[in-house]
């Protein structure tokens, strides 16, 4: 009976740290959830508007004051879209944003472009790609 309860003893005084152990992890790990902090929700998932071809019919440059640029774009028969190109002067320089740039700047009214991007709240275009395509 002796032997039994000193047996008994050494498990209980491994248990009971691994019990507070084990008791303090769930209390921890329990109160993380409990937060008085306002919880956010992640943005909405941004997709890419498949390839968008159309004629430029007007051009908004507002690169002299850090800004980027606005087209104008003939998708149909008297049907415009607003396609917006990102500021170029950011720190450091996108090299897509870059790339875009070069396109506006060899563009003229009457070609045909072709881009990529998201929808904005406005409906405009946020450019990701662009090209001129060959041809008018």
């Amino acid at each position: 009976m002796i032997q039994d309860l000193q047996r008994l003893t050494r498990t209980l005084r491994c248990a009971i740290p691994l019990f507070l152990l084990f008791a303090a992890t769930t209390l921890l790990l329990t109160s993380a959830g409990c937060s008085t902090r306002e919880r956010t929700t992640a943005p909405p998932t941004v997709e890419l508007v498949p390839i968008t071809t159309g004629t430029l019919t007007a051009l908004r440059d507002d690169r002299p004051v850090d800004g980027g640029v606005d087209l104008t774009i003939e998708v149909g028969p008297g049907v415009t879209d607003q396609w917006r190109v990102p500021s170029v002067f950011m720190k450091p320089p996108d090299p897509a944003v870059v790339a875009m740039h070069s396109v506006v700047n060899a563009a003229r009214i009457g070609d045909r472009l072709r881009a990529t991007g998201a929808r904005d709240t406005d409906g405009a275009l946020r450019v990701a790609t662009l090209e001129i395509l060959p041809g008018r």
